[in-house]
């Protein structure tokens, strides 16, 4: 099974991923612009350069062409940024030739290649190699009429390129700290509106937490504050809840009927029992009646516990009903030798709790020891200070199956079904849930050992006497 993702952890991811690619896609794209630019800009001091130098070229008397070479500039110039020059310009390149391509006059080094274009005063711009080899060149050319002869200028094209490397070098040096603080502000504010818009959905599954199955009737999920786009997921909860709902109130309701519809008809075959003489037969058939009137007793307790009825929890004292409850049941266990024990009894312990449900816990302990364990089994009810009851006997202690089945309904500790319904610990352990304790089996102790811990109730604290001096 694969693990979960995180949402906002992949939505950081993906939001870094994607602003550091549209970093570098704008990045790419701003050098082809200040590249295609840098050639525009080339271009035109190219064009406006051959114009200038046409005037310098001119036809001697012998008939040959010369070329009257301009004074270089005097400032000191980077090579790369010589396209960039205003006024005085540098000597790159250059080549005076005749219609048949043939060089009347040329510069020492990168001369340009190539046979003339058409014969118009207007510069005409193309791309070639130099007379060496070298290149490629950007070549500015125009026809001179004067000298009946083409001057052909050329600048290195890789002056441009050169020229915004040079340029983006230094903006990442100087401003790649800045991208970078960018990246993190943006994978920062992306984590942070991610989370903020998860703050809603966070609460929702807070509410789910919150939805058991004794609350199942007045519990369901506000959407109200939950991204639009798991609305229907909200819904389609709900809706799966509304029929939980339904059919477990229709499955409780046919358990309430049916043990109510099969009291009266137990109670009239028992009399009908007890009528006849005393027999092998009697006798079983009154312990099968009474196994089925006590299964249809605890249906009846099992649906009222899981319907979500309503306990009216209030400050009573723990030791007093425990004595109330022994009082009225123990004398049964007694009679049939098995000695009921109480301790703690005679100190108050104020607990939230219902009189119902602590006796439906007990009595149901109470009978799983007359039931199962046999005659000399000693009970030991304890009631601590803290609002924790342990019950404990000395029988034969419960089956391991019970540890693992954690009071499953219907977990027999043998396969008779006359013995029991397996429904008792169940009963105990939803009706401590009832009242907002805890049921647990001590697997510590050898025989059987079983903890029910209460909500205390903090008593008030005695107003000081009068004249009194509280200590510090």
């Amino acid at each position: 099974m694969s693990r979960p993702y995180r949402l906002d952890v992949r939505l950081a991811l993906i939001v870094t991923a994607m602003s550091a690619v549209t970093l570098a896609a704008a990045g790419m794209v701003l050098k082809m612009e200040f590249t295609g630019g840098q050639f525009a800009i080339e271009e035109r001091g190219l064009s406006s350069q051959v114009e200038d130098w046409a005037a310098l070229v001119r036809r001697e008397v012998d008939g040959s062409v010369v070329f009257e070479r301009p004074a270089e500039p005097t400032e000191e110039l980077d090579p790369p940024y010589t396209g960039l020059l205003t006024g005085a310009r540098p000597v790159y390149g250059y080549a005076v030739v005749d219609a048949d391509g043939r060089v009347l006059d040329r510069s020492q080094a990168k001369a340009p290649a190539g046979r003339p274009g058409p014969r118009t005063s207007t510069p005409v711009l193309s791309s070639g190699p130099a007379l060496d080899g070298s290149g490629p060149l950007l070549i500015g050319e125009v026809y001179v009429p004067e000298a009946g002869a083409w001057l052909r200028v050329a600048r290195a094209r890789s002056d441009v390129e050169a020229l915004a490397a040079t340029f983006f070098a230094q903006l990442v040096e100087e401003m790649g700290w800045a991208a970078l603080t960018l990246l993190l502000a943006i994978v920062v504010t992306a984590v942070a509106v991610v989370r903020a818009s998860l703050i809603g959905l966070r609460r929702v599954a807070v509410q789910a937490g919150r939805i058991t199955f004794e609350s199942l009737g007045r519990e369901r999920l506000d959407g109200a504050t939950a991204p639009a786009e798991v609305q229907p997921l909200i819904a389609a909860f709900n809706a799966a809840l509304d029929g939980i709902e339904t059919g477990a109130s229709a499955q409780r309701d046919f358990s309430i009927h049916a043990a109510h519809e099969l009291r009266t008809p137990l109670a009239d075959l028992r009399l009908r029992l007890e009528g006849l003489p005393s027999g092998a037969d009697r006798t079983a058939a009154m312990r099968d009646v009474d196994a089925m009137a006590r299964l249809f007793e605890q249906l009846l307790h099992i649906a009222r516990l899981d319907g979500g009825a309503a306990f009216d929890l209030q400050p009573l004292d723990l030791a007093e009903t425990v004595a109330a409850v022994l009082r009225d049941a123990a004398p049964r266990l007694v009679a049939g030798g098995r000695p009921v024990e109480a301790e703690g009894l005679e100190t108050p312990v104020l607990v939230l709790g219902d009189p119902t449900l602590i006796a439906l816990v007990l009595r149901n302990l109470l009978d799983n020891v007359r039931k199962h364990t046999p005659a000399g089994t000693r009970v030991t009810v304890r009631v601590a200070g803290d609002g924790t009851v342990f019950f404990h006997d000395t029988g034969p202690g419960l089956p391991s199956r019970f540890h693992r089945t954690s009071f499953a309904r219907f977990a027999r500790g043998n396969d008779d079904v006359r013995s029991g319904s397996g429904l008792g610990l169940s009963i105990c352990e939803t009706a401590m849930r009832r009242l907002g304790g805890t049921f647990r089996l001590d697997i510590s102790v050898a025989d059987c050992l079983f903890v029910m811990t209460f909500q205390t109730v903090p008593r008030p604290h005695a107003p000081p006497e009068p004249g009194s001096v509280p200590s510090c």
